[in-house]
């Protein structure tokens, strides 16, 4: 699992966007590859990372990950992981309700679409400005080697005698080409 040390090296953005379509009209309809549920979670984690400060996101949506496969409901899903880690909900109710959650899909789409160069498959990772394409998985090792500073994290150690990291993996991800699938949009 990603540790929450590394995370906190360097300014990163973690954006729930992905393989989603804004349309061009002036209600900028959201349609996700893998459907409404897809849409509504985006914006459930858009929500708690604009409420919540890295630590306690981090650990709301590594949960709602794990969760949300196995559980149909993902509403259900998202209220029990905040409450497993004692999260008002309060706070995603309101960006949900009042559409700042759908603002911020749209915010994340806008930075999404002006990546250089522009994402493929998500994750889409990138590190200092180089996507890490098929090698995401390994982003710990470039973000440790990125890392400049003195303090360096008791996570990093087993990067620190790293040469070189791997330039490719098989590892492909989910394609960004968007199916034509229901659309959904939370409150304006």
């Amino acid at each position: 699992m990603f540790s929450i040390l590394i995370f906190t090296l360097l300014s990163t953005s973690i954006w729930f966007h992905g393989a989603t379509l804004k349309s061009k009209e002036p209600n900028h309809t959201i349609t996700c590859q893998h459907g409404e549920n897809e849409c509504y979670l985006n914006t459930i984690h858009a929500c708690a990372i604009d409420a919540w400060p890295v630590g306690k996101h981090f650990k709301f949506i590594h949960c709602l990950e794990t969760q949300a496969t196995k559980i149909q409901d993902t509403e259900a899903v998202w209220r029990q992981c905040s409450d497993d880690l004692g999260l008002s909900q309060e706070p995603i109710d309101d960006c949900y309700n009042s559409g700042r959650g759908k603002q911020l899909i749209l915010e994340y789409a806008d930075e999404t679409d002006a990546l250089h160069p522009q994402h493929k498959f998500v994750p889409w990772v990138v590190v200092n400005g180089r996507a890490l394409e098929g090698d995401y998985e390994n982003y710990a090792a470039y973000v440790c080697k990125a890392y400049k500073g003195n303090n360096v994290p008791h996570a990093c150690s087993s990067y620190s005698q790293m040469s070189t990291v791997k330039e490719t993996s098989n590892n492909s991800g989910c394609y960004a080409e968007a199916k034509k699938v229901p659309k959904m949009e939370p409150p304006a």
